[in-house]
């Protein structure tokens, strides 16, 4: 899961560096923007088949790939 993530990310933003650095933080380096945010979002819905309410989430599940996964098991055990 984190692969797929660390792919959709990649291919929003112009930071080609995951795979080497999973535990930077996509907020504090700028890695993500408003609008790359906005499509993650959007894919990550598609992609893993899950609802992400954007209003419902902290900034913290942002900040890594790693977060960003754990919450979409999270999002997947309600929905499966």
């Amino acid at each position: 899961m984190e692969e797929k993530i660390i792919e959709i990310i990649e291919d929003l933003t112009d930071y080609k560096e995951l795979n080497n650095n999973k535990d930077i933080d996509l907020l504090e380096n700028e890695i993500l923007d408003s609008l790359a945010f906005i499509e993650l979002i959007e894919k990550l819905n598609n992609e893993f088949n899950i609802e992400v309410q954007p209003t419902q989430v902290t900034p913290n599940t942002w900040r890594s790939v790693k977060n960003i996964a754990e919450y979409v098991k999270r999002l997947q055990s309600l929905w499966f």
